[in-house]
This record gives C-alpha cells, structure tokens and sequence, in this order.
C-alpha cells in the first residue's frame, strides 16, 4: 500500500561531505536512509516551472519517495510506502 501526501511536506535532509542523501528529518524524528533510485524532472517551464530531483529511499521502517525542489532549495516528502 501506498500513501501520496497532498501537501508535500517540507523535510530536513542530511548530506555527507559528497553530497549525498544519508537521512531526512521529519515530524521531529532523524531517520538515516539508503537511496534506492533517484531521477530528475523538469516541466512547465512555460507556466510555473517545476524542477525537482526525485529520491526513492529505504530507511530502518519504511520506504518514501522524497524530493529536492531545485527552484527553491526545499527539500519534501512526497510518497510513504507500506
């Protein structure tokens, strides 16, 4: 099962020196994660441009989809799965 947040909330991510994805914070809880698969969109570039580098990643209880929205820096939580 899986469950799509309307609202997209906004996360903290972790970087390691090389800036890689190594946990997120949410809900006030650090959760350390192992990015599975990632990819890149860019559209809408003539109305309101959405650019965003997608993360499918695994942490110790669950499984989410999160995002870096590169228009404005943010970082969010798109997708849990069961």
């Amino acid at each position: 099962m899986t469950r799509l947040l309307r609202e997209h909330p906004p996360i903290d991510a972790e970087l390691d020196p090389d800036g890689r994805l190594v946990a997120i914070r949410w809900n006030g809880r650090r959760e350390p994660v192992e990015v599975c698969n990632r990819w890149r969109i860019e559209e809408s570039w003539w109305r309101e441009p959405i650019a965003r580098d997608y993360f499918k990643v695994v942490g110790p209880r669950w499984l989410a989809l999160v995002y870096l929205d590169r228009t404005d820096g943010t970082w969010h939580l798109e997708r849990l799965y069961d």
